[in-house]
């Protein structure tokens, strides 16, 4: 019940008590059956208010959040956040959005790098969290440059020519990229893509059990005009995905304070 109003009302407060009461006996229940399946000790919170800013206070107490994901698309993903968009720009801690059922780890996880040194955090989280699975380091590349050359009616060997250098800049960026972030290239695929970066992500994720991203502080403007790559991508992607604020990821994942790295890979 959002509404104090509402609340207050006698009727209310009977219904309200009545769903309090299942939800606690719908927690306890699945807390049972986590406890005695994973050995885990858990515990249950129920709080009465609106859901985001209810959850936002309570990460407060917490390392990570785990929710489940909510798949949407065309006008409803354009129009609608789902609370994991509306929590990226409130939660302060990383957040794991579950879409599937639990598989006992992953085997292979898909890390998209933007080219800022933000990424060798994301890369780093990725193999502490999950040093078996196989890590796919992905980087979509702008084709503004490429559309403007002909545009321009730039020669097409000149063009093939620009092609060919940005590729064999991108892997070496990413080969890079994965050295300075401590992981062996032996179980890593390296991936390039010329696209919108959120599209791209979502044409190649088939084969990811999880995502890995990095959210950057944006203004709330941009994010609702345009839209974050990490808030298109979480109603759409099918897999899970980790969500990790950048001046998160070390502190609440237990990743070593190293020295900031300063890889910067100009697309």
């Amino acid at each position: 019940m959002k509404r104090r109003s509402v609340r207050r009302l006698p009727a209310q407060q009977t219904l309200l008590r009545a769903r309090v009461t299942n939800a606690r006996k719908e927690l306890a229940r699945y807390a049972g059956e986590i406890a005695a399946k994973a050995r885990l000790p858990v515990d249950i919170r129920i709080e009465i208010g609106e859901k985001v800013s209810s959850i936002t206070h309570a990460c407060k107490e917490a390392d990570v959040l785990f929710l489940g994901g909510t798949n949407m698309s065309g006008l409803a993903a354009a129009l609608r956040m789902s609370t994991a968009e509306r929590l990226i720009g409130k939660c302060g801690i990383p957040i794991m959005v579950v879409n599937g059922p639990y598989q006992g780890g992953y085997a292979r996880a898909l890390v998209p790098v933007d080219g800022t040194y933000h990424s060798v955090a994301a890369v780093s989280t990725a193999a502490r969290l999950w040093p078996d699975a196989e890590l796919t380091l992905f980087h979509a590349m702008d084709t503004r440059q490429q559309q403007l050359m002909r545009m321009y009616e730039v020669p097409l060997w000149a063009v093939r020519e620009r092609h060919a250098l940005r590729i064999a800049q991108g892997l070496n960026y990413l080969k890079s990229l994965a050295t300075r972030a401590q992981v062996s290239t032996k179980n890593v695929a390296f991936r390039l893509a010329y696209r919108d970066a959120w599209r791209a992500v979502l044409s190649i994720q088939m084969d990811a059990q999880v995502v890995v991203m990095m959210k950057r502080k944006a203004t709330l403007l941009a994010d609702f005009i345009l839209g974050s790559t990490a808030r298109r991508l979480l109603s759409r992607l099918r897999c899970d995905v980790l969500v990790t604020p950048t001046d998160a990821s070390k502190a609440r994942l237990g990743l070593s304070a190293s020295s900031r790295p300063l890889l910067k890979f100009q697309t």
